[in-house]
């Protein structure tokens, strides 16, 4: 039997039973989708209308009907553009048709560089000047969709006769649904590959693009097992010129929305009611009967009584065993419940009741997979104990049944003299499922009870310990690396790093096992700061790789790049880590299919890296796709990508998300690692950072002071994640008044910087320039200028030290300029301003603050020169922009200073009502963001006072 009459016995079927009206309009949306299929129902339908109908079979039937008008007129077209060409492609030959036209293979024929990609030549009766119209307005946009999980569209046009094409990615894979059944994958398996493919569709969502023609022939699974997503966006070019939605050009009967095909338009949420027919597809091979219920237009409605396990529970057994199933009940059972909510909250007919984004249909996904509440059922009484518990068998059995099945493995392997190969592989099993059973205890059970979970990896240990040498010294050191991955996750680092060493010492045969082992050793290194050694044990490691199979390489050699990009970034060796850092990137996403978490780890370290270089847009778009790529798979690498998040939204002046950024971070790890952890410190200090940057001192100081304290007691006090908390309780002290508190602070976070990391760090660099803002302060404080010397000092080896290494550092500069002004340096000091202000504008936006600060550098040059006419219309004009640039701290203290030498020079000529004016908006923007014990905020309420009384009031009474 052909795919058509499959398709057209099942569309009969479908609209067999519906009354002439519904029939009619779901006969026209078939016209209008896929011609052939509709001539052929069409043929069924008239058969089925005549007396003896049941004598004739349906084949023959099929067989009998002609094509659809304009068929043989498309098939001749199909093959006349064979051996043709369409902008830089050579057609080859004809992959398919559909409702869009027809597909075709081609290859790169203008000599520039081979490639074969598919064409999709759009059929005749559906094209049309809007259409071509809307294709070459969208498809550099859909070109830039650039995502592991979709095929990229690459190319399009018009032919000559007036017909518009694409031509995409190709690629080399059978749909979702018939790769699944050839492979007779579980249910697991079958949901993980299905949120591969949301993947997909999330980014492009984020992207402001609609997929609108979801379906599993669109999702098609290569031999590497990665699910991509193509036809991407096509139908949404089929919009009016107005931006009015037409009849979908790709609708397909049961994958698209109600609404769409009442023509109320595509959305995102039509885009998850078709993402949910697929996933019925995957889960019980069935969608609801056409008998279901009809609605509104002419739709078929979704039956809410016709969940997955329902459908299932009607099935055959050879549909079970699809699935690995061996019964249709305990195929339908796995079904119910969660699965069943996931499935039918995706195909609701009413849109605003459906998931609000495929992220959260994705967190639900991931849920289920690893056992864990819903969202939509988190509150339901008994719920949440239940998953607990069947969640945490496994966690208990590590405490007391895992450690024993380790040993009763080994010692069977023993008692009955097992081969070596035999032997190996039991042992290799029985690590895994050891060191998958400490990961998701320690994950699943610190946000509730840290104090347990370590407790439990006791003893874990001691039972392993106990073991003694009836074990195989390779499981003991497997045991023991499990473990000190766990301890390093609670923040016991000292206790890690001895189980990696007694492991290593154990004289392991397995080389891929040893470079793993040294990739842990490398790990633990880079968190202490200790960049030399875990350079030097990523290569010891690299050798043991080498050694290796081939089978493991890949994944080990991984392992130790990104050990080893994360030692060379922290020595300054910033050539050599971009090289490692892309070397290892190629490798992750290709490995991304099966475990994205060190491609996640991978694009944060690249995140940060730009912002440093200013390069922010790039830098967000690398955090944003970490932060998906490890939710609901490796929260700590999820959480650490928000934090330098944070970081690139607060340099790129998006003070509020980052607060929200920090909010959510601390939150997340407050909830998972408990309050004790060295990681919850950490977000407290971001937290501290993005409310410093909100100009919330008060609440800045408590946040920095409670991460200080946090990462001290878990750390000890010479940590350098201890100073980088009390940089912040510097910079909040400086601004408060509590300028010698600050200097002291910043003092000692430079010192513990410069020990850690050397003077070349970017750590190190950050503490220079808080040390010399303090230091600024207090000298604004006094006449002197001693002071100043050592804040130039500072500046300048920051500059110089972060030059040499390629960074961009303007605002640092910047910092420099106006220290060297207080000192009497002005050579030279105009025209470098104006680099700067330009530079600066360039990479941030003239509303920047630190644009803003800049040009109030500029303002202290003027006044230094005697040229206050031209400091007045900078004032004015730098005022100006200051009140429209987003609200932050470094704004209000541009528009303090602003006011402030306004009213000096206001006051200076005479014009004692306009100082009056200025001085006491700059009191009360100075009261607000840092009260009245600050130094320069005294001062400008001396020149108040001093209105009042004397001849300054007897001067103002004159005005």
């Amino acid at each position: 039997m052909s795919s058509l009459e499959v398709r057209a016995l099942a569309e009969f079927d479908a609209v067999a039973d519906l009354d002439a009206a519904h029939r009619k309009q779901a006969l026209e949306v078939l016209r209008a989708n896929d011609p052939e299929l509709f001539q052929a129902v069409s043929s069924l339908l008239r058969a089925d209308a005549l007396e003896g109908a049941l004598e004739t079979s349906p084949l023959n039937i099929l067989a009998q009907s002609q094509p659809a008008r304009g068929g043989a007129d498309d098939a001749s077209q199909s093959d006349q553009r064979i051996g043709q060409s369409l902008g830089p492609w050579r057609i080859e030959a004809v992959l398919g048709t559909g409702g869009m036209g027809t597909v075709y293979r081609a290859l790169r024929d203008d000599g520039q560089y081979a490639q074969a990609v598919a064409i999709k030549c759009v059929r005749r009766e559906i094209s049309s000047p809007v259409l071509a119209e809307s294709i070459r307005n969208e498809r550099d946009a859909l070109a830039r969709l650039d995502h592991p999980n979709i095929a990229t569209l690459l190319d399009g046009g018009i032919d000559a006769g007036g017909y518009p094409w694409l031509a995409m990615q190709l690629v080399d894979g059978q749909p979702i649904d018939a790769y699944c059944d050839a492979r007779q994958l579980d249910t697991r398996t079958r949901v993980t590959l299905f949120d591969q493919a949301c993947e997909g569709v999330a980014y492009a969502h984020s992207k402001v693009t609609l997929h609108s023609d979801i379906k599993p022939s669109n999702i098609l699974v290569g031999a590497g097992g990665r699910p991509m997503l193509i036809d991407f966006g096509l139908s949404s070019l089929n919009l009016g010129a107005a931006g009015a939605a037409r009849p979908g050009v790709a609708m397909t009967w049961g994958y698209t929305a109600p609404e769409v095909m009442a023509g109320e338009g595509y959305s995102v949420a039509s885009d998850i009611y078709a993402l949910g027919a697929v996933l019925y597809r995957l889960l019980c091979g069935r969608w609801p009967p056409a008998q279901a219920e009809l609605r509104a237009a002419g739709i078929a409605r979704f039956d809410t009584q016709q969940s997955p396990s329902r459908l299932a529970s009607e099935a055959t057994i050879d549909a079970a065993k699809l699935r690995s199933c061996d019964t249709v009940a305990a195929w339908a059972r796995e079904l119910s419940g969660d699965l069943d909510r996931i499935a039918m909250a995706c195909v609701d007919p009413e849109p605003r009741r459906r998931y609000r984004s495929v992220a959260e249909l994705q967190i639900d996904l991931r849920r289920w997979l690893q056992t864990r509440p819903l969202l939509a059922r988190e509150r339901e009484a008994g719920y949440r104990a239940r998953l607990f518990l069947r969640r945490n068998r496994i966690a208990v059995a590590v405490s007391v049944a895992m450690i024993a099945a380790l040993g009763a493995v080994s010692g069977l392997a023993y008692k009955h003299s097992l081969q070596a190969a035999h032997e190996a592989q039991s042992t290799r099993e029985v690590q895994r499922l050891f060191e998958d059973t400490l990961g998701e205890m320690t994950l699943t059970s610190l946000g509730h009870s840290p104090l347990v979970s370590g407790d439990m990896l006791h003893v874990a240990e001691r039972r392993l310990r106990e073991r003694g040498s009836a074990d195989p010294a390779s499981v003991r050191a497997r045991g023991l690396i499990a473990l000190a991955k766990s301890y390093t996750t609670l923040g016991d680092y000292q206790r890690a790093l001895n189980l990696v060493k007694e492991a290593r010492a154990l004289g392991m045969d397995d080389p891929e096992q040893r470079a793993l082992t040294q990739a842990t050793l490398a790990h633990l290194f880079n968190v202490q700061s200790r960049y030399a050694q875990a350079e030097q044990a990523v290569r010891e490691g690299l050798l043991d790789a080498s050694a290796a199979d081939l089978n493991g390489r890949a994944h080990v050699v991984l392992a130790l790049d990104v050990e080893l990009a994360r030692a060379q970034w922290g020595r300054a060796q910033l050539t050599e880590a971009n090289a490692t850092l892309n070397r290892a990137l190629g490798m992750a996403e290709s490995l991304a299919a099966r475990n994205p978490v060190p491609l996640a780890e991978l694009l944060t370290q690249r995140g940060e890296w730009r912002t440093q270089l200013f390069e922010f847009e790039s830098a967000r778009s690398d955090l944003q796709r970490a932060v998906a790529l490890a939710d609901g798979r490796d929260a700590v690498v999820a959480d650490s990508a928000r934090a330098e998040l944070e970081h690139t939204l607060f340099a790129m002046d998006e003070r509020a998300q980052a607060l929200a950024i920090a909010q959510r971070l601390l939150a997340n790890r407050r909830r998972l690692l408990g309050p004790a952890h060295p990681e919850t410190g950490k977000a407290w200090a971001v937290l501290a950072e993005a409310q410093y940057a909100n100009a919330q001192l008060a609440p800045s100081l408590e946040s920095a002071q409670t991460g200080e304290r946090i990462l001290r007691d878990a750390l000890g006090s010479q940590h350098p994640e201890v100073a980088d908390a009390m940089r912040m309780v510097a910079a909040v002290h400086s601004q408060t008044g509590e300028t010698q508190l600050g200097i002291d602070e910043a003092r000692r976070a430079l010192s513990i910087m410069l020990r850690a990391h050397g003077p070349s760090h970017q750590r190190s660099i950050r503490a220079m320039i808080h040390l010399g803002s303090a230091l600024a302060v207090k000298a604004l404080e006094t006449p002197s200028e001693r002071p100043w010397h050592e804040v130039v000092d500072l500046y300048q080896r920051a500059v110089t030290e972060g030059e040499k290494q390629g960074l961009p550092m303007l605002v640092y500069r910047v910092y420099l300029i106006r220290a060297q002004l207080r000192i009497g340096r002005t050579q030279g000091i105009e025209a470098e301003l104006g680099r700067v202000i330009a530079g600066l504008t360039r990479a941030r936006g003239a509303g920047n603050d630190r644009v803003l600060q800049t040009r109030y550098v500029l303002v202290e040059l003027l006044l230094r020169q005697k040229r206050d006419s031209d400091a007045g219309r900078e004032l004015t004009a730098l005022l100006r922009d200051a009140d429209t640039a987003p609200p932050s701290l470094a704004v209000d203290v541009v528009r303090f200073n602003s006011h402030d030498v306004l009213g000096d020079l206001a006051s200076s000529a005479g014009q004692i009502a306009s100082a009056r004016e200025h001085w006491q908006r700059a009191y009360e923007i100075g009261l607000r963001i840092a009260g009245p014990k600050e130094a320069s905020i005294r001062q400008v309420g001396e020149k108040l006072a001093r209105l009042t009384s004397g001849a300054g009031a007897q001067a103002l009474a004159k005005h």
